[in-house]
Parts: C-alpha cells; sequence; structure tokens
C-alpha cells in the first residue's frame, strides 16, 4: 500500500513515470534556451517551446499520438478553482486559436498541476480514477513525442547536461 499518497488515483509506476518524464521535460527545456524568468526565479517556457515544434508536432502520423491528442483536446481535464470560498473543478479547455501543441502542452501541464498540486489526491468527491489514468497516460505518450521535435532539448533530456 501507499502509505504517502494512499487515496494516490493512479498506480503508482504510472505516477512515478510520469513525474518523472514531466521533471525532465522541464528540465531539458531550462537548459536549451525554453526558460523565463529572472533573478528570483525561472521556469521551462512550455508556450514558447510549444509553439517552435507545432508544425512539427501536427505532422505526426503516429496513431497513438493521435489518439492522445483527441482525448486530450476532446476530453480535458478540469481545472480546479476557488468559487464562493469553496474548492471546486470546473470545465476549462484550452483555446482553440491556440496551435494546437500548444494546446495539448497546456493541458499536459493541467494534468501535472492537479495530480502533484493535491487537485486530485485529496479531493473526495472525484472518483473516476479510469479517466485519470488514461488522461496521465495519454500526457505521457504526447511528452515522449514532443521532446523528439527539438534537438536540443532531445539531448539535454537524454544526458541531463548541457
Amino acid at each position: 500500500m501507499n502509505t504517502l499518497f494512499p487515496q494516490m488515483p493512479l498506480p503508482v509506476n504510472l505516477a512515478y513515470e510520469f513525474m518523472g518524464m514531466f521533471t525532465r521535460c522541464e528540465y531539458a527545456l531550462k537548459c536549451s534556451d525554453f526558460a523565463r524568468g529572472g533573478t528570483h526565479s525561472v521556469e521551462a517556457d512550455w508556450d514558447t517551446f510549444s509553439k517552435t515544434i507545432d508544425w512539427h508536432f501536427r505532422q505526426i502520423k503516429d496513431d497513438q499520438l493521435k489518439a492522445a491528442t483527441n482525448l486530450l483536446l476532446n476530453e480535458p481535464p478540469r481545472k480546479q478553482v476557488l468559487r464562493d470560498g469553496c474548492v471546486t473543478w470546473k470545465d476549462s479547455p484550452p483555446d482553440s486559436n491556440l496551435p494546437k501543441a500548444e494546446q495539448v502542452l497546456l493541458i499536459v501541464r493541467r494534468i501535472r498541476h492537479n495530480l502533484f498540486h493535491g487537485a486530485k489526491v485529496w479531493s473526495p468527491e472525484y472518483g473516476n480514477r479510469e479517466r485519470d489514468v488514461l488522461l496521465v497516460s495519454a500526457a505521457l505518450i504526447v511528452l515522449k513525442h514532443c521532446i523528439l521535435l527539438n534537438t536540443n532539448v532531445h539531448l539535454a533530456y537524454e544526458i541531463g547536461v548541457f
């Protein structure tokens, strides 16, 4: 039994794989000129990265990626918000005017936020664990394809130094 996260909506191995891949991707982005911030903080610039890979992303003809992208765009995770002093969920699809890669990577980040900021782990009203597995699995497929679309990001991801 997982005592740290007894209500984790995912199999532990899937959660660790997602956490590991996401953090490696963020590191790779920051090491590859996809960083924003200043002397007080730095963060991965997912939006700029997604815009630079969008054309290539849309050219991929992989059936798994197509299915993952369709799931994420057509059934995106909800966003946790504060409404009238209560924490609740709201539908929050990405802006359809954004480039497709940017929409999909925004959803991947929301999946990460929901899982690792406690939104899903400690949300007693939320009980669709099968959907969480599908969303995280789709996010992993998207990340695996996206890191290959920029040579410097891919190298930083694989090697870990730049």
